[in-house]
């Protein structure tokens, strides 16, 4: 950990697997480089979210209840 601490600061990089996480590139990258509305928008245009609202809906239209989104 000693040496991954002198290596950050003294500013050389440090390569992949890096012990401290928030430091891993890699690891943020992989984890936090990405288009969340465009994930959404994906989701929901192939019938994740849709299908579930309509299954919702359609259980509902006898009982007289309204179903509510916060879409």
């Amino acid at each position: 950990m000693r040496v991954a601490m002198a290596a950050e600061l003294e500013g050389k990089p440090i390569p992949d697997g890096n012990p401290n996480q928030w430091a891993d590139r890699t690891k943020s990258r992989a984890q936090f480089d990405y288009d969340a509305y465009a994930e959404v928008e994906r989701w929901w245009t192939t019938g994740g979210g849709r299908r579930r609202i309509e299954g919702l809906a359609r259980l509902g239209a006898g009982a007289g209840t309204m179903v509510k989104s916060r879409l």
